[in-house]
């Protein structure tokens, strides 16, 4: 089973929690980032001045500043050109492939490819014995 995290509130009245919409780290975080972050989500490289023109609670200069201060913190991640993505994109860039049954690696550190070998005989999944120096090893 696959761990999560949820974001939820307790209703002291009713004594029973309820799962808040979107991720934990949107209410874990104050509003004016809390904005940010749904609509980089919505619109990713979005620029601070579009981010503005969308969020009427904040002016261009607090949306800015908080977007840079949101990159520094990991929260969003920003390109050249000066456009915001969020945090997710840059988290998922460079891991290696993993299995979708096991969330192992595709293919096991100690597992080296050999010149001309097939990725079928990588995997360990097919029928052929391996060969070292021309024997086949069964």
């Amino acid at each position: 089973m696959d761990e999560a995290e949820y974001a939820l509130s307790f209703q002291a009245a009713s004594g029973v929690w309820h799962l808040l919409d979107g991720p934990v780290s949107d209410h874990t975080v104050g509003d004016t980032r809390a904005a940010i972050l749904r609509y980089v989500r919505a619109n990713p490289g979005a620029k601070p001045k579009d981010i503005a023109e969308a969020l009427p609670q904040a002016d261009a200069d607090t949306v800015r500043r908080t977007c840079s201060r949101m990159a520094a913190d990991g929260q969003l991640s920003k390109d050249g050109g000066g456009r915001y993505y969020p945090d997710t994109e840059t988290r998922t860039q460079g891991t290696p492939e993993v299995s979708e049954l096991s969330d192992c690696p595709v293919t096991a550190p100690d597992q080296h490819e050999r010149p001309g070998q097939s990725e079928l005989e990588l995997s360990g999944l097919s029928d052929s014995a391996p060969e070292i120096g021309g024997e086949r090893l069964a």
